[in-house]
């Protein structure tokens, strides 16, 4: 009977399979406390057999202690994975010596049949069989069917990355007898797949083995080209799925400069990816002032197809200053990612007059009342420079001669972030105005703002 060496070579071994499961953290000892148990496979793997007929030996497996001394009277349970069959006993206990076996039926159709051996609390292996029309005899010298043969792949679905499908082309003819000495060509659709192609020609059991990789998630249809020329009917579809995101990172638009008030030049980005460093695309990742003042546009994106997500724009506070902004995403590792902005004051050069914030009131005479006068831009937005001098002169209706003895309250004041506040009392009845000056900025004329800057009538009672 042919051995299933070809398809091996393209399968996880199963003493590495056993060695995972008795590595896993719910592994128990064995009452006598010789080290950690392990489920091995004993006889039974990497047979061939008819469809829906019992397999030629019993699948065997034995449970032994870190010694390798046979534990007894321990529950092995018995699950087919793939190919569909049965197996006889489903549940069965070990003997003396630690062993335990079943009888394998495989399933209706050609081509690949898994079953699991499961010991709850130790571990779990796995063997493979092939249902093949000869029932593992020789090959036929007939020519290959497009129809009749078949194309198989397991697992359907795996992950984006090293995951790996295993592909099985079983070549058959117009009998369903299996033809040896053919050749066998994978092809697969999509983007980023690694397909392994089969070594050499098909025995004589009519297989051929290949693999399947791909770092792009999506669905991909294998098909098998024969001897060259003859394409195969039947086709496997293998999903491959995104691997889940695991980390945030940092791409770009940390460490800024910009004037307080202002969009920073650079709009913040992270990317998502997940263990293998690639992408993951329609993650949700929310940006938040932190500290600063100031706001954020576009604070809730979604990562595109090359796991980037990007802030719609970050706006600093109004003082000078250091500015945070966090980028976060659920329990991804990195999260929160933290930008950082200073904010600096805006140049003189950038003030293009003066105007009255809050002007003056009708008020009673010697009545309190605060004016507020501010340094603005061409667009009339507040410029937030601080420490720049303003005073102010009170004239009555009419006049160009003013009379400041009759002006109470601090009249000469320095602007805090752009503005200058005033707490003012008229000491005479009549109508009024106000016009603020500075010193400290000459480009708006020699002696103060130019045109001099005059706040609307008030009357004083």
């Amino acid at each position: 009977m042919p051995s299933l060496r070809l398809l091996s070579r393209f399968l996880v071994p199963l003493s590495v399979l056993a060695t995972g499961a008795c590595q896993s953290d719910n592994l128990l000892l064995p009452p006598d406390g010789r080290g950690e148990a392990q489920v091995q496979v004993n006889r039974g793997d990497e047979q061939v057999g008819l469809p829906g007929a019992q397999l030629a030996n019993p699948l065997i497996v034995r449970l032994v202690d870190g010694s390798g001394v046979g534990i007894p009277n321990r529950a092995v349970v018995w699950v087919v994975n793939a190919g569909g069959g049965s197996v006889n006993p489903s549940t069965g206990t070990t003997d003396a010596e630690g062993f335990a076996s079943a009888e394998w039926v495989l399933g209706p159709a050609a081509g690949p049949n898994t079953v699991e051996a499961q010991v709850p609390d130790i571990g779990v292996v796995t063997f493979t069989a092939i249902a093949s029309p000869s029932g593992g005899g020789g090959g036929g010298g007939g020519d290959p069917s497009d129809s009749r043969s078949t194309v198989t792949a397991e697992p359907a679905t795996i992950e984006a990355g090293p995951a790996i499908s295993t592909v099985l082309v079983m070549v058959l003819d117009a009998t369903g007898a299996p033809v040896e000495g053919a050749t066998v060509t994978l092809r697969a659709t999509g983007e980023g797949n690694t397909l392994t192609q089969p070594t050499g020609a098909t025995g004589a059991d009519g297989i051929a083995v290949g693999t399947l990789q791909s770092s792009v998630p999506g669905q991909k249809v294998v098909s098998a080209i024969v001897d060259g020329s003859l394409a195969l009917t039947q086709t496997a579809t293998v999903t491959v799925t995104a691997p889940p995101a695991s980390r945030i990172e940092l791409i770009e638009g940390d460490n800024q400069r910009a004037p307080v008030g202002t969009q920073v030049a650079v709009q913040p980005a992270v990317r998502v990816t997940n263990d293998g460093g690639g992408p993951v695309a329609g993650i949700q990742v929310t940006f938040a002032v932190t500290s600063g003042g100031g706001s954020v546009d576009g604070a809730t994106q979604t990562t595109n197809a090359d796991g980037i997500a990007r802030a719609g724009g970050w706006t600093l506070g109004s003082a000078p200053g250091t500015n945070t902004l966090e980028a976060r995403s659920g329990t991804l590792e990195g999260s929160p990612v933290v930008f950082t902005a200073e904010g600096t004051a805006a140049a003189p050069g950038e003030v293009d007059r003066l105007v009255f914030l809050i002007g003056p009131r009708d008020v009673a005479r010697d009545e309190s009342f605060s004016v507020q006068v501010a340094l603005v831009d061409a667009a009339g937005n507040v410029v937030p420079m601080s420490g720049i001098f303003i005073y102010l002169g009170l004239f009555p209706e009419g006049s160009d001669t003013p009379t400041n003895d009759d002006l109470g309250g601090e009249r000469f004041e320095n602007t805090d972030n752009g503005v200058a506040v005033f707490n003012l009392s008229v000491e005479k009845k009549g109508r009024f105005r106000l016009r603020a000056l500075t010193d400290d900025l000459p480009e708006l004329g020699p002696n103060g703002p130019e045109p001099f800057l005059f706040s609307d009538v008030f009357e004083v009672d």
